[in-house]
């Protein structure tokens, strides 16, 4: 909600700035917490986490819609439910097509939390720091002397 502020005061900042990613950070965050905007930012993040512009779950809903209807497409039960109706007698084609939604509904669902698994996969904190927006993967238990270490080596700067 309020990004454009947040982003503002990480540029205007003057002294260290230490941004500790513990379970995701997506969107408006991943951009205004970026240490492109400030050279004095040191951006780490707790394994396991994740770091991407779009989640799993909303890159599923809206960005691959195309993917998750071609899985629905592909999958055997609506196949079957789309041969069905394709040899159904008319008093049955009301019914058919009222399941066929029904289980075209369910395996959207299905294929959808693929997607968004697979997504989440690939947009680990890992390919964040390869791609330069994390600095370093810190595993939890060492969390809290990084963040001390951190700071002092941000003021010693």
């Amino acid at each position: 909600e309020f990004g454009a502020e947040i982003g503002r005061a990480v540029v205007n900042f003057d002294g260290p700035i230490v941004f500790c990613v513990v379970s995701r950070y997506h969107g408006g965050a991943f951009v205004v917490f970026s240490a492109f905007l400030n050279e004095d930012m040191e951006v780490a993040a707790v394994d396991g986490s994740y770091a991407s512009v779009i989640g799993g779950g909303p890159a599923a809903a809206v960005v691959f819609v195309g993917e998750v209807e071609k899985r629905v497409e592909a999958d055997e039960r609506v196949a079957a439910l789309n041969r069905s109706l394709d040899q159904a007698e008319a008093e049955d084609v009301a019914r058919l097509r009222a399941e066929a939604q029904d289980v075209r509904a369910a395996v959207r669902t299905e294929k959808q939390a693929e997607v968004a698994e697979e997504f989440d996969r690939i947009h680990t904190v890992q390919r964040a720091q390869d791609v330069g927006s994390v600095h370093r993967i810190i595993p939890a238990g060492e969390l809290r002397p990084y963040l001390i270490e951190a700071v002092a080596r941000g003021m010693a700067r």
